[in-house]
């Protein structure tokens, strides 16, 4: 089922496998399922990141003339269209790795945004925000 659609839901995966084995699968069960599903297709992220800087110099090598640069130059022309207010926030991160995630954003004039600084830190801290803060 997920081989066929990637965006079916949890719950739609939940009433497959109870209709055709007769076992009622906890959303936790089914979830981790499905990933491990999408990564035997198409690999996992550690896999994904390695694989980046291969196919990278690929393109530069069988495409002359092509030009990589791993920076978010649109994010830097973008923030001078930005309103004059500074966002900082953080989000606990649940599954495999965990941690948390510290953010500073900020927003154009259709709301849309627009990262500025992030970075994932064990526990949120004193120390960690202190590091944060001086990035």
């Amino acid at each position: 089922m997920v081989k066929a659609d990637l965006t079916i839901s949890i719950r739609v995966l939940q009433g497959g496998v109870e209709n055709r084995f007769g076992y009622k699968a906890s959303y936790r069960k089914v979830c981790l399922a499905k990933q491990r599903v999408i990564a035997r297709i198409y690999g996992n992220w550690e896999e994904s990141y390695n694989d980046l800087f291969r196919w990278l110099f690929a393109i530069q090598m069988y495409l002359p003339g092509t030009w990589v640069q791993l920076t978010f130059l649109s994010c830097v022309e973008a923030f001078e269209h930005c309103k004059s207010l500074i966002s900082i926030d953080d989000t606990h991160l649940y599954g495999k790795y965990g941690g948390t995630l510290f953010m500073t954003i900020a927003q154009d004039g259709n709301s849309n945004i627009l990262p500025i600084v992030f970075a994932v830190v064990e526990d949120e801290t004193k120390e960690a925000w202190s590091f944060f803060y001086l990035i």
